[in-house]
């Protein structure tokens, strides 16, 4: 009996149970948090569809918030720009409701970053420039993929000194907080613009590092993407058996994550792009962003 009494006192502090609608959304939310860990991207776009669904039955407008973040960072990462886009506006329209300042500015990164995939590459600059100015000295993670964001518009536009600046300004950010996942993105950009000013000795090792940084947390999306982009500038160093074998273990993974990269020799594969010029900027806005703090 005092044993009974003791579980319903526990019971009784553990606050109120959740109501069937919060229940359903809580499922919903920690399935597509399992398939998004594990790159499953296809089953995590659909399950964070399912549980964005289920919080705007409960109304709940923090809910909404995240998984529409969520939602927009996986289509980006899919390529669905459309749903992208549109994901990322009903996160800042219920943030800016709910004054929600943080998840605000992350949803106009991601609005900055499907003009990027999309080649509005001065609409992109310009997003990008007024998200840094506000997020700099609030969100290491939002600043990172900001700088990150403003080297692709300048290689898009062919702005290389531009480019540059930004890509090393991230990586000294970076680095000085830890940060390995948005390390290792802006490694992989900085790779691409050196391969696209011939310099391929420097983008090698800066995807030698990217690789290590995605293997060691294990951010399968990411490592594809920098298998695919090593793969070419293999190719391009005379290194023909290298390069498919980069281009091989790049399929293996893209298989497993629902990626379509365009891995056959002579593509052009940059991070985070279907074969554009944006290079690997992705989610949360830079690939695997939301799972670096830059979504709720």
């Amino acid at each position: 009996m005092l044993t009974g009494l003791l579980l319903l006192l526990l019971a009784a502090c553990g606050g109120p149970a959740l109501t069937p609608l919060q229940a359903q959304y809580q499922r919903e939310q920690e399935r597509a948090l399992r398939y998004h860990a594990r790159g499953e991207l296809p089953r995590a776009l659909q399950a964070y569809q399912d549980s964005l669904r289920w919080a705007e039955i409960a109304d709940d407008r923090a809910a909404i918030v995240t998984q529409a973040l969520n939602l927009g960072t996986v289509a980006l990462a899919l390529g669905e720009w459309a749903l992208a886009e549109s994901s990322f506006q009903q996160a800042q329209r219920t943030a800016v409701e709910l004054r929600n300042v943080a998840s605000e500015w992350r949803a106009r990164l991601g609005l900055a970053q499907v003009s990027l995939r999309q080649g509005r590459f001065e609409a992109a600059l310009t997003a990008f420039q007024h998200a840094l100015a506000e997020v700099r000295e609030r969100d290491t993670a939002a600043a990172l993929v900001a700088l990150n964001g403003l080297g692709l518009a300048h290689q898009g536009l062919e702005q290389w000194s531009d480019a540059y600046r930004a890509l090393r300004e991230a990586e000294i950010l970076a680095r000085a907080h830890g940060n390995e996942r948005l390390l290792a993105a802006t490694l992989a950009n900085q790779a691409a613009l050196a391969l696209r000013t011939g310099q391929f000795s420097p983008a090698a090792t800066r995807l030698d590092e990217a690789i290590a940084l995605d293997r060691n947390t294990e951010n399968l999306p990411g490592l594809a993407q920098d298998l695919a982009l090593l793969a070419r500038v293999r190719e391009q160093m005379g290194d023909g058996p290298g390069a498919l074998d980069l281009y091989r273990q790049a399929r293996i993974i893209a298989r497993h994550t629902g990626q379509f990269l365009p891995v056959e020799s002579g593509h052009r594969v940059d991070r985070g792009s279907e074969g554009d010029s944006s290079g690997r900027l992705q989610p949360g806005g830079l690939k695997s962003a939301e799972q670096s703090g830059l979504t709720p």
